[in-house]
């Protein structure tokens, strides 16, 4: 994809971020400032990202108004969650600020850099997690935008002088297109954001333009598992990863115990040697599979690779483990799609505890488009609770709802299964925890909110 000039971001440009609180735009503003840009920023509300970018000095406003343009500015970037209606932004583009989109910014950051990007349905962030650790831990002084605060940097993103850039690509609303990667490494493809895409075809064809887009000497990393992947994408310089008779990179022996695995990694027929991760689940294994075939691509040592995934600690959302009294824990994760509940369930390999899955949907077009999926996928649940589906600015959809879903996994047969009003989750969740629980908070919304705060009461002296 081809499009306008995009600007030089350094010291002295003044930018100002709408919808400054998502994950991807706060890291964005965070590397903007670290850069020597002035940095400002409005969201409908201040969570945490926007409150972390308060206390390193960004002003940071709630709200979308037009007045935030009086002062003086070189770019408005703006996120793909804000109305293309808003005033503020409408009036920025009628007044001939030049304006951009969260992918347009993230292209003109790494216009300078050795692009790593990392796409795919699931599994990017943790991925572009294990990505960055690798260079950090290499002493290449990476950029870094990841999509979800790293736990061993303490942020999602991180601005370095080296040459290379780390970044979590986004196919959602096709922004991935903007970009030019030296190294690719897709994950998967799945029928996710068909709201934008309108056909699954759609969707391939951006994946394969996205291949087509690694520079010239690139390589591109693919997932083997995946048979489209295997089919479709190919570029002359590649390596291919996971557990697939025929992946270049691939494990001859796994062991998942508690709340971590091991594994002994072999490329193309030789032993590589052994592995440990912090973070559990054999598609954690395929990730950091990925990690290792960026670590032969980029001919890193083998213990910088070894000792690089050994130190991940993961990433906040990403199967994030709370040990509260009375022998209750909770898992808070990201899963929003029927794969990645699988995924998630699967990867606690701690036996003997209760699981109760607490489950947010998100957006009604893919609780519409994948409810049958969205039924069979908690069978590894002990009990289900559905709570409102999270609109991410989406319109209601008549008949789509979370109470509807609920109905529907048990019509699949499962045996305990509720449909609880967002506003009643925490008082009936705290209720009926005992000694033993695990209880899983999954979704892409704000049930992170529902699973912290119901923490800290049970943390609370009685």
């Amino acid at each position: 994809m081809s499009g306008p000039t995009l600007p030089i971001v350094g010291a002295g440009t003044r930018l100002h971020f709408m919808g400054i609180g998502g994950i991807g735009m706060s890291g964005l503003a965070s590397i903007c400032a670290e850069r020597g840009a002035a940095v400002s920023g409005c969201d409908t509300k201040l969570n945490a990202q926007a409150r972390r970018l308060q206390r390193r000095g960004i002003s940071v406003s709630a709200g979308h108004h037009a007045e935030h343009l009086q002062q003086p500015l070189d770019l408005l970037v703006y996120s793909s969650a804000v109305d293309a209606a808003e005033a503020e932004l409408s009036h920025a583009r009628s007044s001939g600020l030049r304006v951009l989109s969260r992918g347009e910014l993230l292209a003109a950051l790494a216009s300078d850099k050795h692009l790593i990007g990392v796409a795919g349905a699931h599994g990017k962030t943790t991925t572009s997690g294990m990505a960055s650790q690798l260079l950090v831990h290499a002493g290449w002084e990476p950029t870094v935008v990841v999509g979800g605060v790293m736990l061993s940097l303490g942020n999602n993103a991180r601005f370095g002088r080296g040459a290379y850039l780390v970044a979590e690509t986004d196919e959602s609303d096709g922004s991935f297109l903007h970009l030019f990667p030296r190294v690719a490494i897709v994950t998967n493809i799945d029928r996710e954001h068909l709201n934008h895409y309108h056909t699954f075809e759609r969707l391939i064809q951006a994946f394969e333009q996205f291949v087509e887009q690694i520079r010239p000497g690139g390589t591109l990393i693919r997932c083997f598992d995946d048979p489209l992947i295997r089919q479709l994408l190919t570029r002359p310089s590649q390596i291919s990863y996971g557990f697939e008779p025929g992946a270049d990179v691939t494990v001859d022996q796994m062991m998942v115990e508690g709340h971590g695995s091991r594994f002994r990694a072999v490329y193309k027929g030789r032993l590589l040697g052994h592995f440990t991760l912090q973070v559990p689940g054999r598609h954690n294994v395929l990730n950091a599979l990925a990690v290792v075939a960026l670590g032969i691509t980029l001919e890193l040592p083998l213990i910088t690779i070894q000792e690089a995934l050994a130190a991940f600690q993961g990433t906040r959302r990403r199967f994030q483990v709370l040990r509260l009294p009375g022998d209750i824990w909770f898992v808070e994760d990201y899963a929003h799609h029927p794969s990645e509940i699988r995924a998630t369930l699967a990867a606690d390999a701690v036996s003997g505890r209760h699981r109760l899955v607490v489950f947010q949907p998100h957006r009604f077009s893919r609780t519409q488009s994948l409810e049958r999926e969205f039924s069979l996928c908690f069978d590894r649940a002990d009990g289900v609770i559905v709570t409102d589906i999270y609109p991410a600015f989406e319109a209601p959809i008549p008949g789509v709802s979370g109470e509807r879903l609920a109905q529907l996994i048990r019509a699949q047969g499962h045996p305990c299964v509720r449909y609880v009003p967002k506003q009643e989750l925490p008082s009936f969740v705290h209720h009926m925890a005992r000694a033993g629980d695990t209880v899983f908070f999954l979704g892409a919304g704000d049930i992170g909110e529902v699973c912290h705060d119901l923490a800290t009461r049970l943390h609370a002296p009685a």
